[in-house]
């Protein structure tokens, strides 16, 4: 399963789930992952946050994985995003973001190497502050050190795309390909392709959920979205 199939995936499900909104985004939002859940976040009524949370789930749920069914978890995504953004749920602690991806791994059996810690995570979410980017989506500058359920699932993907390590100058790609002019679409597909390299943890993730049962599959989601705050 190739990486860029994944992402590609994703592309799409964002524009399909939210297609008023592609329509106040910059001509090229949609090729830019950062910039179309950006603008999939800024949803405030409950119809639009259940779609940015179905799309989140369509991102760490491998698409091979046919006998998951994923509303329940975009179900209760939506409930925990809506819950902590009106003051009355909990935010997720970055280190539980790490932690997710950690005890992930290890339940997969992944090498040691696959690994995330506080520090790279502690300063991807600072420099997203410091450039101003993607505010809706990232959201250090208003809760420090926590994150709304949504933005931690899609760190927790993040994670998952890139090996356990969160790069910054993904962000300043990112934030400079929504600024550019229409006609310069063509250089967006190598940010997507920054973003999204490296096979390793989505490909381990996969083989785990086709060489186990649906029962098991289902129990790991179910853990990592207990993890992550929903």
């Amino acid at each position: 399963m190739g990486r860029m199939k994944c992402l590609a995936l994703a592309l799409l499900i964002g524009a399909a789930v939210s297609p008023l909104a592609a329509g106040q985004q910059p001509p090229h939002c949609a090729q830019v992952l950062f910039c179309l859940f950006n603008q999939e976040a800024a949803a405030n009524d409950p119809a639009g946050i259940h779609k940015y949370s179905e799309g989140l789930i369509g991102l760490i749920v491998p698409q091979e994985a046919e006998t998951i069914d994923t509303k329940p978890l975009a179900d209760r995504l939506a409930q925990a995003e809506q819950m902590a953004r009106a003051g009355r749920g909990r935010l997720v602690a970055e280190a539980d973001v790490v932690r997710a991806f950690n005890e992930l791994m290890a339940m997969i059996g992944a090498p040691s190497s696959l690994r995330a810690d506080e520090t790279s995570m502690r300063k991807f979410r600072e420099h997203a502050v410091s450039i101003k980017a993607f505010p809706a989506l990232l959201s250090a500058y208003r809760n420090g050190t926590n994150c709304n359920p949504g933005e931690a699932v899609f760190l927790f993907y993040l994670l998952m795309s890139e090996d356990g390590v969160l790069h910054e100058g993904n962000l300043d790609s990112a934030q400079t390909l929504t600024q550019m002019d229409s006609r310069r679409n063509g250089a967006e597909g190598g940010a997507v392709a920054h973003i999204a390299k490296g096979p390793d943890a989505q490909w381990l993730l996969f083989l785990h959920s086709r060489n186990h049962n649906r029962k098991a599959t289902v129990t790991l989601f179910n853990n990592l979205a207990g993890v992550l705050g929903f």
